[in-house]
């Protein structure tokens, strides 16, 4: 039987962010760490949480130990190289989700309709309506079928952005070809045959990338 298994890359540096007193993984918004949102999506729809991370960012690795994920070290030098290492020992049917844990999204059950939407694909994607849509990674669909992923694009054609995903393991092979998963899945959509397809998620997403990002999101959450 194959399993589900949320890979998390966590092990990046922050570096448009300033101020903070620890890692920005633990930026607490609406009264907890902002990587809680994610762990609990992953955790509706995943028998594995693994959480790839720097030795150095301690307060992560502590914090969602305690929330019962397993912790790999390393430093990786791109998002694709983080999520591969999360990808070791898995076989070719089993399901990856994919999360950044710097967002904040709806709905709480959103990782449970992308492993469904799994059925008819082999890569699913929760887009989202954005405002700043050149921010993120920016998706063409032809009814639930994607048809590009233009990463990060100074001239957005779309405002709708990916903001998770779930995958057959065997459809991630080609992350070592890329530094962002995008691109990947970007050729996955360009090869046709419906092998991405989007899932629609109404509620938004909040991104705190930036300081003027968790600015806005306080505001948001009312804090």
């Amino acid at each position: 039987m194959s399993v589900v298994v949320g890979v998390i890359p966590a092990a990046g540096y922050a570096s448009r962010m300033s101020g903070l007193a620890g890692s920005k993984e633990m930026v607490s918004l609406g009264g907890a760490p902002v990587i809680d949102y994610l762990l609990d999506r992953m955790f509706h729809a995943a028998d594995e949480v693994v959480v790839i991370t720097r030795p150095e960012k301690e307060d992560v690795a502590e914090h969602v130990r305690r929330r019962g994920s397993r912790v790999v070290e390393g430093h990786p030098s791109s998002v694709s190289e983080s999520l591969r290492l999360g990808l070791h020992g898995l076989d070719a049917c089993d399901v990856v989700l994919l999360g950044f844990p710097d967002t904040i999204w709806e709905p709480e059950h959103g990782f449970v309709q992308l492993v469904r939407s799994l059925e008819k694909s082999e890569v699913a994607l929760g887009v989202f309506e954005s405002e700043e849509p050149e921010r993120s990674d920016v998706v063409t669909l032809d009814g639930e079928r994607v048809v590009s992923v233009d990463v990060k694009p100074t001239a957005p054609d779309s405002t709708l952005i990916w903001g998770c995903a779930a995958a057959r393991a065997s459809a991630l092979a080609g992350l070592d070809r890329h530094n962002e998963p995008g691109y990947l899945f970007d050729e996955l959509a360009g090869e046709g045959r419906g092998r991405v397809r989007a899932v629609p998620f109404s509620g938004g997403m909040i991104d705190i990338g930036t300081d003027e990002a968790l600015a806005q999101a306080r505001t948001l959450l009312g804090e």
